[in-house]
């Protein structure tokens, strides 16, 4: 089956911090982007596709074609990481049929309703919610923006939000 040596959520995708230090902490060799949006935009498709290190492959596919992919095993060779911009993609994702045992949350931003879970992670009710009925199916979840802090369980995360 596929190699998931982390899968993620951070609405910035790739950025610095995916590119140096959890490829690195992971060992992965090939990203997988999950967004509807990115796939059909191909300007910044090549953005992303250009910013990834040498010897990282990098696909970036919906939510559909991922999961399809997935399940056919067209990774299943690859140390992988996953990310996605929106805990509803991740959500829509594994409700596809994305089996994950984990999911690192790893930055959603921040603004009006939103719930702060450390110094850098914040939490809306909707996306507790979405994460909450995922833990119920058996994904272990955790909120983590880099390497060296330690992992934050999603139920004390849900303490502070719900």
């Amino acid at each position: 089956m596929n190699e998931i040596k982390l899968a993620r959520v951070d609405f910035r995708l790739m950025h610095g911090q995916v590119i140096t230090n959890w490829v690195k902490q992971v060992s992965a060799n090939h990203i997988l982007v999950v967004d509807e949006e990115l796939e059909k935009n191909q300007f910044m498709a090549q953005v992303y596709l250009m910013a990834a290190p040498p010897g990282i492959k990098v696909n970036i596919l919906s939510p559909e074609r991922a999961v399809k992919n997935l399940l056919a095993g067209k990774f299943s060779k690859v140390s992988l990481l996953v990310l996605f911009k929106s805990v509803e993609s991740a959500k829509e994702t594994f409700d596809l049929g994305l089996s994950l045992d984990r999911l690192q949350i790893g930055g959603l931003g921040s603004g009006t309703g939103r719930v702060m879970i450390s110094n850098q992670l914040s939490l809306d009710e909707k996306e507790a919610l979405l994460l909450k009925e995922m833990g119920e199916k058996g994904v272990d979840i955790f909120f983590q923006a880099v390497p060296k802090e330690p992992e934050i369980p999603l139920s004390k995360a849900l303490e502070k939000v719900l």
